[in-house]
């Protein structure tokens, strides 16, 4: 976000009417090298041109009407910075110093006769000219201006009446205004690899024009609003159009990279790609080396801020940095091409610097699309079949709860768990996986997922994944260790079979090496009792397979227990669909 830092202060000038004070003003002015922007009889504002001391500041002078003599001062930062370093206090005492070094040296006849001059003009009637003139200034100053292109402003006020309306669109579907739903947020075009890089490629481009809430779509838009105000006026409307647009592919395509199952969606790797523009033009283009400094070091702050708050959980850094990088590449053919005199030769070398830029998204975005995990595919079929907005809904589960009550209730037994509900010809298949662990697997609909599943203690993680279907159940762990010490030590003791009392190794464990899609298993099979060994309880079969993954020091354990013997082939099924990328 840009700020923009202010300082007040109070002047005291005795003996002077208030037009003779907006004349010492505007003398000390002068002699400070400051434009002058608006008078009027009871205030003046001045602008601080951008140097190597100040950031571009705007000064406003009040006057009272029976004040005797009391003047406000107030400077702002017009700028994209955090702090002024002092620079308004500086401003306002340069001002103070320097009407009281006027007053000293201007005779009271000549200042008299300017105030009087002053007040001639203040009461002249405005020409036709003047009035569209304030009336357009009026404009520009109000917030409503960045809403309304207007000549040499097209870009900046389009592009932001874009997203708003997108964003009004998604909330008259129904869309939550501050937590939109996962589904609403894919059906309305946000990234996801699983889809973008298996026909869905125009996602790329929508992700850039849909927010996740309120907030998120103000805090960009108040960023975009900065930005777009300063570099349009460097490279033009039609350069600002191709600019977000180029950079937001970029982004995409680069946060499909680093984290294609991610949902992404947002305007800010355009944004960051604009200032990435901008740091381009600061550093290579002709720019006043006093106007670089300045602009350099509020805009690397504002980048360097919010590249480290982007690392918080549940921001898209990747996105960013996309943005930043390909914007910044961008910037230097621009930089590049406004240094050519011709305006046709200008536009030519803009052109084949935005087309190169174009290329590279594109063939890095064939190169993600060919080396897509096959998962993606059979996440496609499901979303084509409507069963992931069936699932995201929750009427899967809905169907196995009501499926499971009926078993238990037909059931006239004694059992301890309710029965198993075997494969309907209504029941299909889900995918599973896990961006953190590159676990994926599969498993049919008369599973129930356990959403919230919790640790066996506290202390130790939750599972990946839980299904349960009568009292038969799958659970997916995974536990990383810090050192290769205590990896080896775990792995020994899951490896070790409980002794009889011969102190061999006892006969109701098998175990065994499998081999699951390329994955090398340990597969241990024992009967398990369910119930305090003395009491009859329920004796059930349990299977184990562990994978250690020696190049992530990480232990993945698979544990089956089967209490129906129908429900082992699903079971086994759902193993042999296990897939941990390296």
């Amino acid at each position: 976000m840009a700020l923009k830092p202010s300082y007040d202060d109070k002047l005291h000038i005795s003996g002077l009417s208030n037009t003779e004070i907006l004349i010492l003003a505007l003398e000390a002015s002068q002699k400070l090298e400051w434009n002058i922007e608006e008078i009027a009889p009871e205030w003046l504002r001045f602008e601080v041109p951008i140097n190597m001391h100040t950031s571009g500041e705007e000064i406003t002078l009040t006057l009272e009407k029976e004040g005797d003599g009391e003047v406000s001062i107030h400077s702002e930062c017009t700028s994209m910075q955090f702090v002024d370093y002092g620079k308004n206090r500086k401003n306002i005492q340069k001002l103070k110093e320097m009407m009281e070094e006027v007053r000293a040296i201007l005779p009271p006849e000549e200042l008299i006769q300017k105030a009087n001059k002053l007040k001639e003009e203040f009461n002249r009637p405005l020409t036709e000219e003047e009035k569209a003139y304030i009336e357009e200034e009026k404009k520009k100053g109000s917030l409503l201006s960045f809403f309304i292109p207007r000549k040499g402003f097209i870009a900046t006020p389009i592009l932001i009446d874009i997203n708003i309306l997108v964003f009004i669109l998604m909330v008259a579907s129904g869309v939550g205004v501050f937590e939109p739903s996962t589904l609403a947020l894919l059906k309305w075009g946000a990234d996801f690899g699983p889809l973008t890089l298996t026909g869905d490629w125009w996602r790329t481009v929508t992700c850039n024009f849909i927010h996740i809430g309120g907030f998120h779509l103000a805090m960009n838009l108040y960023a975009f609003m900065f930005v777009g105000l300063f570099l349009e006026q460097l490279i033009g409307s039609r350069r600002m159009f191709a600019s977000y647009l180029l950079t937001g592919l970029c982004s995409a395509v680069f946060s499909l990279y680093m984290h294609a199952e991610t949902i992404s969606a947002g305007a800010s790797g355009s944004i960051f790609g604009l200032y990435g523009i901008f740091l381009a033009f600061l550093l290579f283009h002709g720019i006043a080396k006093e106007q670089r400094k300045a602009l350099l070091t509020s805009i690397l702050i504002f980048v360097g801020y919010n590249l480290v708050y982007g690392m918080k959980e549940g921001i898209d850094n990747a996105a960013h940095i996309g943005g930043l990088l390909s914007g910044f590449l961008l910037g230097i053919v621009y930089a590049f091409s406004n240094k050519t005199e011709k305006n046709v030769a200008r536009q030519t070398i803009s052109i084949i610097g935005e087309l190169g830029i174009f290329c590279i998204f594109l063939f890095c975005f064939i190169m993600l699309c060919r080396n897509a995990t096959p998962l993606y595919q059979e996440i496609r079929q499901e979303w084509d079949s409507g069963i992931v907005e069936a699932y995201l809904n929750g009427e899967l589960e809905e169907e196995n709860e009501d499926d499971s009550a009926m078993s238990t209730s037909d059931d006239s037994s004694d059992r301890q768990f309710p029965s198993y509900t075997p494969v309907g010809n209504n029941d299909t298949w889900l995918s599973y996986y896990d961006a953190e662990t590159k676990f994926s697997c599969q498993y049919p609909t008369n599973w129930t997922k356990i959403i919230g599943a919790e640790g066996i203690t506290p202390s130790v993680r939750p599972p990946l994944l839980k299904l349960v279907n009568g009292g038969n159940q799958l659970t997916v762990t995974s536990l990383a260790y810090d050192t290769q010490k205590e990896f080896e030590h775990t792995k020994e003791l899951l490896l070790t079979l409980p002794r009889n009392a011969q102190g061999q190794p006892s006969e109701d464990y098998k175990q065994n090496n499998v081999n699951i899609n390329g994955l090398s298993m340990t597969r241990t099979t024992n009967p398990l009792h369910i119930g305090a060994p003395d009491e009859p309880g329920e004796d059930i079969q349990q299977i184990v397979l562990q994978y250690f993954q020696e190049s992530n020091k990480r232990i993945f354990s698979i544990v089956m227990l089967v209490y129906d013997e129908e429900a082992e082939p699903d079971l086994e099924a759902i193993a042999s669909s296990i897939q941990i990328t390296k």
